[in-house]
């Protein structure tokens, strides 16, 4: 009797789990959000966000490997509005890093600084990567959720859904956006990974 009230915890826990992250796609616009502004920052940060994503491995991101130049030379700032206490950015890989075609797809990286010193809290070995979608209005640990956009075709565009986890930004949920030929757009989860 034990085993089996066990088990029907378990199992409740885990469709509960799994109805959760099917539920974060619910208020998610179809309509990614605008752009953000390109930042400059300082030489030392910007040196030191470089240094950093090389030590987290960004030299090894496969779509880099090919440029035969020093890509994090070219790396983008956007000022990432996540937390109304803390300063955060998004660091793109630039146009030398094969940002793709569409010039969507691409490495990427957030930061946090801690006066001129970076903290990743997230990077492509997380699969954050593509562009940036939209930050939503939930939050974990202080910080929003994102967002994140990968260029498939023009009908179709995969999503990334990323929580914080008091550490770092993890994906929690894939989707597929799909565009008909009449502008309308619908998301679809991926039962594989909700």
């Amino acid at each position: 009797m034990t085993a089996f009230l066990n088990l029907s915890i378990v199992l409740s826990f885990g469709l509960a789990t799994a109805h959760v992250k099917a539920d974060v796609w619910e208020h998610v616009n179809t309509r990614p959000d605008p752009r953000r502004e390109r930042v400059n920052v300082s030489k030392t940060q910007f040196e030191a966000t470089r240094k950093a994503v090389i030590a987290a491995g960004g030299t090894n991101w496969s779509s880099c490997d090919f440029t035969g130049e020093d890509w994090t030379q070219t790396l983008i700032f956007e000022d990432l509005p996540v937390s109304a206490t803390e300063k955060t950015m998004l660091v793109e890989a630039g146009p030398s890093c094969a940002r793709g075609g569409q010039g969507s797809n691409g490495a990427m990286w957030m930061v946090r600084f801690e006066g001129q010193k970076p903290v990743l809290l997230a990077s492509p070995k997380q699969k954050f990567n593509g562009w940036l979608y939209s930050i939503q209005p939930t939050s974990s640990y202080g910080l929003q959720d994102l967002v994140l956009g990968w260029h498939m075709s023009a009908m179709e565009t995969g999503l990334s859904y990323f929580q914080f986890d008091g550490k770092s930004y993890r994906r929690i949920s894939t989707a597929t956006l799909i565009t008909d030929a009449d502008g309308n757009a619908k998301i679809v989860p991926d039962p594989k990974h909700n």
